[in-house]
């Protein structure tokens, strides 16, 4: 039976401080009253050191941290399952965690590509890389009256066993070419755990008038639906007066509403009805939808999200939500929210500071630029051009100067769109539905065969790929992917691509945690290739300034022939970037 010491004084602690200040590395894990580190405690801290010492810490019998401070605050490599969980109820605590992490499950998200376990949970961990069962029955039991031996055991064991998963994986991941992508996940973690712990501010007045307005946009709607519909004789009442009975969220009855006003489709969906934006009883449906849509899936639900103590919403970040490596969000999830301005008005800063936007320019072109050697395409950025207008001219083949607003709308699509191989056909929807760029068939068919002549750099990598389906894709980071059966070519391109983006991003943000340190400023959110900062209105303009660098040298360290540009702006509101 594992051997451990159950801490309940502080005196009792201190026997083991030169034990902890001389330890290289530390496991830690948590057990909770619940899953808020806002709302809910730290009931139990576990310790464990590779010479056995293991330590079990009821901190309800502790109003004072300077000691966990010392503990945390030393060099030592801390190990942790799930690290961010722990790292916000340390947060509530203040007890800064330093030195470097090592999360046994992020390495074990890791190394799933390289025959690791499919499940990441740590009994599943213990029991694939260490053939030991670890029960996690006490796992939901209540903890916050008597502990029994059995969960004091338990809790003993998950900090003792991170240690010699730690030294499972460290090998592997050496063998499979990951320890640059685990370093940055490992240094990444710090800054999404402090940032889904200080979250984003909710202007709860902006969002119960947006609420309001879009409630009645629904309502209104719905009457000019129903002026266009045409009930049937079941739809007649009692008193012979016509009546509308349709559900409108049923799409068998819409396409009898649609077909009752000539449009005759086989499904509903938003490409589907594109083509008939300027019909009257469409535009009717599709704003039926657009303000039902705000309403359940964000106006209706997010309130709820906003913590009473803070007023903020602290959303949850999974670092490796997406295939390509890309961060997801959820409970709720801040990264779906509309472009629209009025929503986006509502996340304001709080009175007395400004929020810092700042996004990548065409970080994903600039990628795909890096990983193919497109030599056209590097001098342009290298030389401070507008791609945009450089690709537009190629394809209209006119000067540069001569390039109107609309063509280079259209030569958007054809550069976000064609590097990862889209066809004619999917240029063409791709052009008017994302940028409002009509074009023939046949004109998309000749911009294709334009563009690939001009960025030839590109139309090899495409060319290679199709030739020689790759097994498996890196990112610039190492970030290793498996493809499974037949994969399309786009997403052979996109995933080296989108994943080295997603890996810059989450380099800018390892280094702003560090930065930030010590000062007011937050980090409130991450959209992909934008990051959200909240700083004091005097501090605005300097915060800018550093966010701005800070994302351009993160770029630095995997994008090497290609400069990377950040756009700032300092604003009241997410709306104003």
């Amino acid at each position: 039976m594992l051997e451990y010491k159950f801490i309940t004084k502080i005196e009792h602690l201190i026997e083991y401080m030169p034990i902890l200040r001389s330890a290289k590395v530390i496991a830690a894990d948590t057990e909770t009253t619940g899953l808020s580190a806002i709302d809910d405690r730290v009931r139990l801290l576990q310790l464990a050191v590779e010479n056995g010492c293991n330590l079990v810490i009821d901190m309800f019998n502790f109003d004072d941290y300077t000691v966990f401070r010392e503990i945390f605050g030393g060099n030592s490599v801390k190990v942790f399952q799930n690290a961010k969980f722990d790292l916000k109820f340390l947060m509530a605590l203040d007890i800064p965690v330093c030195g470097n992490i090592f999360d046994t499950m992020i390495a074990a998200q890791l190394l799933r590509t390289s025959g690791g376990s499919g499940k990441v949970g740590l009994g599943h961990l213990a029991e694939f890389y260490l053939d030991e069962d670890l029960p996690k029955d006490e796992q939901i039991s209540d903890w916050t009256g008597v502990l029994s031996d059995s969960q004091k055991l338990y809790a003993a064991k998950d900090a003792e066993i991170l240690l010699r998963l730690r030294n499972k994986m460290i090998p592997l991941l050496v063998q499979h070419k990951l320890t640059e992508v685990a370093r940055l996940e490992f240094a990444c973690v710090k800054a999404v755990a402090k940032m889904e712990f200080d979250g984003m501010y909710l202007h709860p007045q902006k969002w119960l008038e947006l609420t309001e307005n879009t409630r009645k946009s629904q309502e209104n709607a719905l009457k000019k639906m129903k002026n266009f519909a045409k009930p049937t004789e079941n739809q007649m009442s009692l008193f012979g007066l016509e009546q509308d009975d349709t559900n409108y969220d049923s799409q068998k009855q819409v396409l009898e509403y649609l077909a009752n006003n000539g449009i005759h489709l086989e499904n509903t969906s938003k490409y589907a009805l594109y083509p008939y934006i300027d019909n009257p009883a469409v535009a009717a449906l599709m704003e039926y939808r657009k303000s039902t849509k705000a309403l359940t899936a964000f106006l209706d639900t997010l309130g709820s999200h906003v913590n009473a103590k803070t007023g903020r919403i602290h959303a949850e970040y999974s670092q490796m939500g997406a295939w390509s490596g890309r961060m997801s969000c959820y409970n709720p999830n801040m990264q779906q929210i509309p472009r629209d301005a009025d929503f986006r008005a509502c996340f304001s800063a709080m009175d007395g500071n400004k929020l810092i936007i700042a996004d990548y320019s065409q970080i994903e072109l600039r990628v795909a630029a890096e990983i193919t050697g497109d030599m056209r395409m590097i001098n342009a950025y290298k030389n401070g051009e507008d791609l945009h207008k450089l690709t537009a001219s190629l394809i209209t083949e006119k000067p540069m100067n001569e390039v109107t607003k609309s063509e280079r709308q259209a030569a958007k699509a054809v550069n976000f769109g064609l590097i990862y191989a889209m066809g004619a056909k999917g240029l063409q929807r791709y052009s008017s539905q994302t940028y409002g760029v009509e074009m023939t068939l046949e004109q998309a068919e000749e911009f294709r065969r334009r563009f690939f002549a001009a960025y030839s750099g590109i139309a090899e990598w495409h060319k290679k790929i199709r030739n020689n389906p790759p097994k498996e894709s890196r990112t610039l980071s190492g970030r290793k992917h498996i493809f499974s059966g037949e994969t399309m070519l786009s997403s052979l391109c996109n995933t080296p691509v989108q994943g080295t983006a997603a890996d810059i991003a989450k380099n800018a943000l390892s280094m702003l945690f560090t930065e930030l340190q010590g000062t007011s400023t937050k980090i409130i959110g991450v959209v992909h290739d934008e990051i959200l900062l909240e700083a004091k209105a005097e501090k605005a303009d300097e915060t800018a300034i550093l966010l701005k660098n800070v994302m351009e040298k993160a770029g630095e360290r995997y994008i090497r022939n290609v400069p990377i540009i950040a756009e700032v702006h300092v604003a009241d509101s997410w709306a104003e970037k």
